[in-house]
């Protein structure tokens, strides 16, 4: 039966006011991420000597062996993206995965949900979820698979299908794989499903199946056995230092965290009243709540596992009861879609002045402090043209473009690509460095650098004059490189001028 014209009108209403917000959140964010430059630059070297790296060919710094990127397929997807299609192309995919999340979360939520209820759990959703979009990064394939084993881990509590549930967790764990290393949250997903399954004695044989294939997946990578050595190391290295992977009590994102805490009060609230037997998904609802708290990162898994969750937990309580209630109602329903309509106009004007579908690679001046990175594309442009060959000291969050924009020319003393090649020892000489602390000047004489790229409003470009024997050889308003006066590069004073940015 079809639902009557109002109750059509208010749920189109609803859904435009949650997606603008959504739209609102992640407009502003449409900066190329940096991991994207390296992880191009190594499907590009895949593709130059016909061979996928097993070793760093990027740094002149001590390196981890075997060097395993889990994020190679992003990179492979990116390259083609970026050099077929350009910026409109990395975009238009940007918007498409996400829209494709939305759609497979709305519907999962849908399933033992009334529309009042859905809708009443999207705002926390949003808020929440909308940390994993704020870049064009791989987390983002991440969020599209786990959406899509939560809803096939939904419909096989109904029913369970063997040979469709293997039929979709297959090919989706093969792509994860190579993707971004996340997939492990989509093995805790089926596990704690199968435990699920075991203690209310129902079929759970086929999931201990899609678990032992994880595995001979693993090993099918283009690393073969060296997959195992890198994925181990990816979760087992110390982040403290990375700022996403702080405590979300430490996040300066207010929305979040009370998005945070209502999520978790609904939580208990369904569970206090329904009891935990009847809150199918509890377990892996409980760990990603966990991973939220210790990570920020993880907030985004949180939210999609709570929208998928929740709502169906709290459709048999009184809660639900008075929402449906409430819109059922035709002045209160009036009202809502008024203000639905009304909020999502409001957000789209905010959002659309930010070009939202424009990428963004941040290299001016006046973009220092107001974005997370700034790429030194004069810089490089100016090391091009010098014909610059040699090691170049770079930073964390800038060596992936001088990767990508000088390789092989340049060597660079450290990027984005932390437990993959580097050691903790090289992330913490990178502080010391860039941060002009204790020791910086014998880390600098160790290395013996060709050249040294810094960001002019870092400790270290203060430290530079007269502290050793570089001189200055390059600045525009936000990078300088300093270099032996033996390298014989030209000077060259860009400051106050635009710098011209060609992506990729």
């Amino acid at each position: 039966m079809s639902r009557p014209p109002a109750a059509r009108l208010l749920a189109g209403a609803l859904a435009f006011g949650f997606a603008a917000l959504l739209f609102e959140r992640i407009s502003g964010q449409g900066f190329f991420d940096p991991d994207g430059y390296h992880q191009m630059a190594l499907f590009r070297e895949w593709l130059r000597t016909g061979a996928l790296p097993h070793a760093d060919t990027f740094a002149f710094t001590h390196t981890l062996v075997p060097a395993v990127q889990h994020e190679w397929g992003a990179g492979a997807v990116l390259y083609v993206l970026a050099t077929r299609l350009g910026a409109p192309g990395v975009m238009a995919a940007r918007w498409l995965l996400s829209a494709a999340i939305v759609a497979v979360a709305v519907r999962a939520a849908g399933r033992r949900a009334a529309p009042a209820v859905v809708a009443f759990c999207a705002g926390p959703a949003v808020l929440l979820a909308a940390v994993a979009f704020t870049t064009i990064r791989a987390g983002v394939y991440t969020m599209l698979f786990l959406a899509l084993v939560l809803a096939e881990i939904d419909r096989d509590r109904d029913q369970p299908a063997p040979r469709r549930f293997l039929l979709v967790w297959l090919p989706v764990l093969a792509l994860w794989i190579n993707l971004h290393g996340g997939w492990i949250v989509g093995v805790v997903a089926v596990g704690l499903h199968a435990a699920e399954q075991a203690a209310r004695r129902r079929r759970f044989v086929h999931l201990l199946a899609a678990l032992a294939a994880v595995p001979v997946l693993m090993a099918l990578t283009p690393y073969g056995r060296d997959y195992f050595t890198g994925w181990w190391r990816s979760i087992t290295f110390p982040r403290a230092a990375v700022a996403e992977w702080a405590p979300l009590a430490r996040s300066h994102y207010v929305l979040g965290l009370a998005a945070y805490g209502l999520a978790v009060l609904l939580s208990v609230y369904a569970v206090a009243r329904r009891g935990w037997r009847s809150c199918p998904g509890l377990p892996f609802l409980l760990a990603t709540a966990w991973a939220a708290w210790r990570h920020e990162r993880h907030v985004a898994l949180f939210a999609l596992a709570w929208f998928c969750a929740v709502p169906g937990w709290l459709a048999a309580t009184p809660l639900a009861a008075l929402l449906e209630s409430a819109v059922a109602r035709r002045r209160v329903a009036a009202a809502v879609t008024a203000a639905s309509m009304a909020a999502g106009v409001g957000l789209l004007a905010v959002a659309w002045p930010r070009h939202p579908f424009t990428l963004r690679v941040p290299a001016q001046g006046g973009d220092l402090g107001s974005v997370p990175v700034v790429y030194p594309a004069g810089a490089t442009a100016y090391l091009s043209a010098a014909g610059f060959r040699g090691k170049l000291v770079t930073s964390f969050v800038n060596g992936g473009f001088v990767i990508w924009k000088l390789h092989p020319a340049a060597r660079v003393s450290f990027d984005g690509r932390y437990e993959v090649a580097y050691a903790p020892e090289v992330m913490d000489e990178d502080r010391t460095i860039h941060g002009a602390r204790p020791g910086w000047q014998a880390l600098l004489a160790r290395d013996a650098p060709d050249a040294v790229l810094v960001q002019r409003n870092e400790p270290l470009a203060r430290a530079l004059p007269g502290s050793t024997g570089l001189v200055r050889v390059y600045r525009d308003d936000a990078y300088e490189i300093w270099a032996p006066p033996d390298r014989g590069l030209p000077p060259r004073d860009a400051s106050g001028a635009p710098i011209a940015v060609t992506f990729p």
